[in-house]
């Protein structure tokens, strides 16, 4: 897995661009989502992907919480954003924390940043040894190729007082990869506009393969159309 600028060099750009989303709002949705599903009280998460923490700022209410990023930018500002949660750097197909969770959760498509379906296998055992026995796994796949719309641009928009950014994401798909190229425009009060490009490659890992490789990693596995977001799946897991 490769680090992109917004996760990296860009990463203090991140929360503004997605200052749209609810975090609040979809933290009691997966709350919901967890209770509805798990075969025993949580207590524990692990936020895989966990980006700028703002998911476990709002679990760490009900749950005790840890977060693993690959990315030390990230997880710099997650720090800032969500105190008081333990949070390391890893990379998911290296995951070993020593320990077992009640849920884990890798949202936002983190998962489609796997360059191969081995990397998917060996990462859903790294999640299966992280949980313990009925333990619930929560994923945000990358495999909707509707999602993905060749040619198709969308735009972000963030205005404020001192800092207008724009991006413009125009994705291209081919075979079982999606490149995702997103044209960054930063102005800020007192420093000249600058403009970048971030490229980002997902794998499209199919459906019929991803629920069959969770199960031959210890899940009994469901899929939801409608997960988190409109628009957005969501695989469970349930640890036998």
């Amino acid at each position: 897995m490769t680090q992109q600028l917004l996760h990296g060099a860009l990463s203090k750009y991140y929360d503004r661009l997605y200052s749209y989303r609810d975090y609040l709002d979809e933290a009691v949705r997966l709350q919901n989502l967890i209770i509805k599903h798990s075969l025993k009280e949580p207590k524990t998460i692990l936020d895989v992907a966990c980006g700028t923490g703002l998911h476990l700022k709002h679990l760490s209410d009900d749950y005790l919480c840890t977060g693993v990023d690959i990315s030390k930018d990230m997880l710099k500002i997650a720090r800032k954003n969500a105190k008081g949660i333990t949070f390391k750097q890893s990379n998911m197909t290296l995951l070993n924390l020593k320990k077992e969770f009640d849920v884990i959760i890798c949202l936002f498509s983190s998962i489609g940043y796997l360059k191969n379906f081995a990397n998917l296998e060996k990462t859903l055992r790294n999640f299966s040894n992280h949980l313990t026995k009925g333990g619930i796994l929560l994923i945000e796949p990358s495999y909707a190729k509707s999602f993905y719309i060749s040619g198709k641009p969308s735009v972000t928009v963030y205005d404020e007082k001192d800092a207008k950014i724009t991006r413009i994401n125009i994705s291209k798909t081919k075979q079982s990869t999606a490149k995702l190229s997103m044209y960054l425009v930063i102005a800020e009060k007192g420093k000249d506009p600058k403009y970048y490009v971030d490229n980002h490659k997902l794998s499209l890992f199919g459906l019929k393969d991803t629920l069959k490789s969770m199960r031959n990693a210890g899940f009994k596995s469901k899929y939801l159309t409608n997960g988190l977001m409109s628009g957005r799946e969501l695989l469970i897991g349930i640890k036998k």
